[in-house]
């Protein structure tokens, strides 16, 4: 262990000559890393603000459940309100009366442009909307098992929380997110294959030296780290590009949307520290991408001198 630290100094030493022997290669790895990173960069960027979205869009899910004529009585109500609390994955029960129903209707109304004063006559005993529980639950995926609890009391007459244009969205955001993923695996095994190549052209440029500490005895760990620490070296330049991309163009981004997406219930993520987090996963997936590829590369030679 202690002769491995001794060691390191050479080994970077001999990792940065070779890089600057082989520049044309280098740069050339280095570059497909940079794709492949930048490429990552809107990945994450934009994976990150789904799952985001995804959270904020299952947590903002309520049951809107009406209730039926009959039940009037505040006792009733009361009656219904401790049986909609014993329901499983129940988070909280809001009553909510017809006269503020009414009220958030016109709020409604006036937000759409629609004529609010045309709904004015319906005022107080005029009234034709219902009593109405808000419900949250505990769970967002049990949701739909809560609406078919809550239809099987007495005195509801309906229970509905827009369950398919939620799921819908989902399901869209988690396609979204898996095929993106699927892209940028393929792109990093290219990265990969270009730095396994670049490492090569330097193994066999150094054919004879690794053959010489070879026959000394010097062990494969010896020979192995310059080339690991080459592509590791290599995997970091083509990070440089990407993580200046990422904090800029998403800096960008975020003040030109005002820090939302199109609505209040999707809000971008801050620059930090989720921009921090994506620029340290681009500088760690670089730096794993090349030394995989020179570990590959190192490994295949020195099995086939064996």
């Amino acid at each position: 262990m202690i002769q491995f630290f001794k060691s390191i100094p050479y080994h970077i030493k001999a990792a940065f000559k070779s890089i600057f022997r082989h520049l044309a290669m280098s740069i050339s790895a280095a570059s497909a890393v940079t794709v492949t990173l930048v490429l990552m960069a809107c990945f994450l960027l934009v994976a990150g603000n789904i799952g985001s979205f995804t959270h904020n869009l299952e947590n903002s899910v309520k049951i809107h459940v009406k209730v039926a004529p009959t039940v009037s009585e505040e006792a009733d109500i009361q009656n219904l309100e401790s049986q909609l609390n014993t329901i499983a994955y129940v988070k909280s029960v809001e009553f909510s009366d017809k006269n503020e129903e009414f009220d958030l209707f016109m709020e409604y109304i006036k937000s759409t442009g629609g004529s609010a004063s045309y709904y004015e006559r319906y005022t107080g005993e005029n009234n034709p909307l219902r009593n109405a529980f808000i419900i949250e639950v505990t769970d967002p995926e049990q949701i739909e098992n809560v609406r078919l609890e809550i239809l099987k009391l007495d005195g509801i007459e309906s229970a509905e929380y827009g369950g398919a244009s939620a799921n819908q969205m989902i399901t869209a955001f988690d396609s979204i997110r898996n095929g993106g993923a699927i892209f940028i695996l393929a792109l990093s095994l290219l990265a990969i294959f270009l730095i396994s190549n670049t490492i090569k052209m330097t193994i066999y440029a150094r054919n004879e030296e690794i053959a010489i500490m070879r026959n000394v005895g010097a062990a494969n760990w010896f020979i192995k780290t310059p080339f690991m620490i080459e592509g590791m070296v290599i995997g970091f330049m083509g990070a440089v590009i990407p993580v200046i991309f990422t904090f800029v163009a998403y800096n960008m981004l975020y003040k030109s949307l005002g820090g939302v997406f199109f609505t209040e219930m999707f809000p971008l993520q801050p620059l930090m520290p989720f921009g921090g987090y994506v620029c340290l996963a681009l500088v760690g997936c670089g730096m794993a991408v090349g030394l995989i590829g020179s570990f590959f590369s190192v490994n295949k030679y020195l099995r086939w001198k064996r």
